[in-house]
């Protein structure tokens, strides 16, 4: 735990890992003084709700666990080496268990990054576990109230999936509260009523943060990616004082005919309170990855919001793994591959940042130059026009 703060109150499944591989980078800003990243682990429970009922009711496990990986910027200069990879995924392990012995966490860990590496074609899996983050432990919270952005994973995800891009948005002076998709007990998602308990875990977390004396409460947005995304809207629809929201390729977009299985959860997530797009008025930007140009027909979300603020932007040409930090930790640790593009997600993490400066900041603190989301994009569609693209799908 970093300094100064007393504690507030099994394997998984491998096809699930392999959908959540990515790249970033972050441009560092100049600073007038350095900022270092720092992390935090806060293993909470929810104790309005029940998790193990088979256990005793004076268990800690009988409740709900909410495991809050928190990313901040730290003006201390770290004494200790930055955190591995490695050390990040050992985190996810203890999402549903936080007495899982640190040993089970390792194997899991090990399995992982095994399991990446072969995806990827890297020869050698121990250095993507050795693979440095620019993130250290224990370091001193911030000195100043500070924008909350809560993440919500992607399926049966974790904090690991996008590490890179928590570190670029805490140098940009933000808090990241990322949080595990851990369905219904025993804790894997694998229908609709378990992305409710996730859409719970925002909302538990928006308010467990909120008691930390740093949180500007008055700033929060939501981010996401994947199966994230239909949890990120929901709880937007729920809880209007979120400011922003930011998706990453999630599944609130939904193209029907392209998968039975998907189909069906789609339609009975619809059905699943809340889901009334009309209750989202927050400025909220989706990226999207390259989709089948052919389908029966797409439910989109953000046709019925009522949003001023709504921007689309495709990514052509890319995958649903282009938004996560795993590919760029996959280049990093073997430069010879030549079929693995870090420069979207580099721009992913730019955009990300112009965004949340553009609705979580105010004028007076954002770095100058401002660019505003839309300009942003302007530029891309100038300098790429190829590569990118505007226009919403439609049938």
């Amino acid at each position: 735990m970093p300094k100064g703060l007393l504690p507030l109150s099994s394997y998984p499944c491998l096809f699930f890992a392999l959908l959540f591989t990515g790249s970033c980078f972050h441009k560092k800003e100049q600073q007038q003084a350095p900022v270092y990243t720092g992390l935090a682990i806060l293993k909470e429970f929810d104790k309005s709700r029940t998790f193990d009922t088979t256990s005793d009711a004076t268990a800690p496990m009988y409740f709900r666990p909410v495991k809050i990986d928190v990313f901040y910027p730290s003006a201390e200069k770290p004494a200790r080496p930055p955190l591995t990879y490695g050390q990040l995924l050992d985190q996810y392990e203890q999402r549903i268990n936080y007495k899982t012995p640190i040993d089970s966490c390792r194997r899991t860990s090990q399995a992982l990054a095994a399991s990446i590496a072969e995806y990827l074609h890297v020869e050698n899996a121990f250095k993507i576990l050795g693979y440095k983050m620019d993130i250290y432990d224990s370091l001193q919270w911030p000195v100043r109230r500070s924008p909350l952005i809560i993440y919500a994973a992607g399926m049966n995800g974790s904090s690991w999936e996008n590490p890179i891009l928590f570190d670029s948005l805490a140098k940009r002076g933000y808090v990241v509260a990322a949080i595990s998709s851990v369905g219904k007990y025993p804790g894997y998602m694998t229908a609709p009523i378990d992305l409710d308990e996730q859409v719970r875990d925002i909302l538990f977390t928006r308010q467990t943060m909120s008691a930390l004396p740093f949180i500007d409460t008055s700033r929060i947005g939501l981010l996401s990616w994947s199966l994230g995304g239909s949890s990120a809207t929901k709880a937007a629809m729920a809880n209007q004082d979120f400011k922003a929201l930011l998706s990453f390729d999630g599944t609130e977009i939904h193209y029907y005919g392209t998968d039975t299985a998907w189909d069906t959860w789609y339609t009975q997530n619809r059905q699943i309170p809340p889901f009334d797009p009309g209750q989202i008025t927050t400025p909220y930007l989706y990226l999207s990855s390259e989709h089948p140009a052919v389908f029966d027909s797409v439910y989109l979300l953000p046709r019925y919001m009522r949003s001023k603020h709504n921007y689309f932007l495709k990514l052509n040409k890319s995958i649903h793994e282009d938004f996560s930090s795993i590919v760029t930790i996959a280049k990093a640790v073997s430069p010879e591959l030549i079929d693995i593009d870090s420069a979207r997600h580099s721009m992913v993490c730019s955009l990300a940042g112009v965004f949340f400066d553009e609705y979580l900041k105010p004028l007076d603190e954002q770095e100058p130059p401002t660019v505003s989301t839309r300009g942003y994009i302007n530029q891309l569609l100038t300098d790429r026009p190829a590569s990118f693209d505007t226009t919403y799908p439609h049938r």
